[in-house]
């Protein structure tokens, strides 16, 4: 969708009952992620059920609730103070930079993109590398290494293992640096 057409939606829509993008609590932002994860979800499945039906509303709305989970995604990085350039794979924190590995980069996007929600190792090999090959030994592998690195920053404890549902990225209310 080009740039103009998604200004005018944006002017179309307004912002849910409770939304305050200005919060500087990280739980409330990963709530908002949850809450348009959830409704995206929920539209694309309708869409995918309209069999011919107008559908262009349906798409507008799709395309805000996707413009507002960006925008709730990068008030939560922007507030955890950990920035990850994709291009090079350096994560900084507080002053401080290391580079990743290619892999260790895409899941830790992943993983910020979707804080507080845990993922098996499988759905990790699918979403965050697009390999469902990977086996389960591989992924725990590149968590720890990944879990070691951040040790680097002081951010070990930011992927956590959700108890028999898999690994989850999730930053303190305040983190340390």
């Amino acid at each position: 969708m080009g740039k103009r057409a998604m200004a005018a939606i944006r002017r179309q829509f307004v912002e849910l009952p409770g939304e305050d993008l200005g919060t500087p609590e990280l739980a409330e932002v990963a709530s908002w992620i949850s809450i348009y994860e959830e409704l995206a979800a929920v539209l694309r499945a309708v869409l995918a059920r309209a069999n011919g039906h107008p559908v262009e509303e349906l798409r507008q709305n799709l395309a805000w609730v996707e413009d507002r989970l960006d925008t709730w995604r990068d008030r939560h990085t922007e507030l955890a103070g950990v920035v990850l350039d994709r291009n090079d794979h350096t994560l900084s924190f507080a002053g401080h930079s290391i580079r990743l590995t290619r892999r260790e980069a895409d899941l830790l996007d992943f993983m910020l993109r979707h804080p507080k929600r845990p993922f098996t190792t499988k759905q990790l090999a699918t979403l965050a590398w697009q390999n469902s090959r990977l086996s389960d030994a591989q992924v725990r592998t590149y968590v720890m290494r990944l879990r070691r690195r951040l040790g680097e920053l002081g951010l070990e404890v930011m992927l956590v293992v959700v108890r028999n549902r898999g690994y989850a990225a999730s930053l303190p209310a305040t983190v340390k640096g």
